[in-house]
Order: C-alpha cells, then structure tokens, then sequence
C-alpha cells in the first residue's frame, strides 16, 4: 500500500463521519459554524462530503473530488479564520492531506490515480 492510497483512506474515513455529523450532531464539540449557516446550505455540505468520502475512491473523478475539497477546506479555514472561531483543526487538516494529494506529481499527471 503506498502513501497515496494511505492518504485517500484518511480522506475518505473523515469526510464520511464529519458529513453524517451534519446531520445526526454526534461529533462534539459541535462546529461553531453550524449557527451561522443556513440549515439548507449545512445539509448540503454534509452531502458533498459524504459524497466525497465515497467518490474518492473512484479513479476517474478523484482528481475532481480532491482538488474541490482541497479549495473546500481552505475556504472553510479561512472562514473559521474570519469569524474568530476556535475549531479550524478540522478544515486545516483536511486541506493539508488533500494538498498531498494534488502535490503529489503522479496525481498531477493523471497517472494511477
């Protein structure tokens, strides 16, 4: 298993419970966005991440799915940044595993991805 598979397998196991979470509230501490976001728009990102969380998987559209959630996640660090809040360790994590995987020159070129 190669580091690229392991990165995936982190990626995948994180965006499928943080997106559940958006709809059964089993994570604590909630998110401090949750206030601020409408119900709509929230159950909406819980889909997209579920969805990633599975569609990464997929070799023809993971290149999709990891350059939206790695532009995803740092909108989202970047929110939390501006908004003063105090739970950025999610996004920023997710965003520096999803920019290894975009970094990585293999990815990049389309090759075994």
């Amino acid at each position: 298993m190669n580091i690229n598979n392991i990165v995936t397998a982190i990626c995948s196991l994180l965006l499928i419970p943080v997106g559940a979470d958006k709809f059964f509230a089993f994570l604590e501490p909630p998110c401090s966005m949750m206030d601020n976001i409408s119900p709509l728009v929230w159950s909406g990102i819980g889909v997209l991440q579920i969805l990633g969380g599975i569609l990464i998987w997929l070799p023809k559209v993971k290149k999709y799915v990891v350059g939206f959630f790695f532009i995803f996640m740092l909108g989202f660090t970047i929110i939390h940044l501006t908004n003063n809040t105090y739970d950025i360790g999610g996004s920023a994590f997710m965003a520096v595993l999803m920019g290894l995987l975009v970094w990585n020159p293999e990815f990049i070129k389309g090759k075994k991805s």
